[in-house]
């Protein structure tokens, strides 16, 4: 296929979550747009700062309305967030590939109960690291 004329236009981009993304960023805000109108008939601020460009616009005036911030997408934030705190406390979900089965060499296979494993090597750490006794070594003198 032949490549395009250099001096042809870029292609327009339309749709796709990446380049959505993109446009939104820099897509102009609420307050943006506030800030680029303006009341005419209307002088509260000097005039050197009109003549200079250095205003608020609307943004601060008088029956401008309220800038909307979107409710149900900060109540959907917030929720996402407090089920993903959860999920993470809990801590006890596992993997549909975990199993309580060993392979062992010498029995074949062998059922463990998790349970047991974690009060064994609690057992274990009461032993050596008891409070009492302090740390106990485990190399013979």
């Amino acid at each position: 296929k032949a490549l395009p004329r250099p001096d042809e236009k870029p292609r327009r981009k339309r749709g796709g979550k990446r380049y959505r993304k993109i446009k939104e960023r820099t897509q102009l805000t609420d307050v943006r747009r506030e800030w680029n109108r303006q009341n005419f008939a209307a002088s509260a601020e000097e005039y050197g700062d009109n003549a200079m460009g250095i205003t608020v616009g609307r943004l601060g005036a008088e029956g401008s309305g309220q800038l909307r911030v979107i409710k149900k997408a900060q109540k959907q934030a917030k929720l996402k967030l407090k089920a993903a705190s959860y999920a993470t406390q809990n801590g006890h979900q596992t993997s549909g590939l975990a199993t309580s089965l060993a392979f062992t060499p010498v029995q074949g296979i062998e059922l463990m109960n998790p349970s047991a494993a974690a009060e064994r090597v609690r057992e274990a750490n009461k032993k050596y690291f008891n409070a009492q006794n302090g740390f106990v070594s485990t190399i013979r003198k």
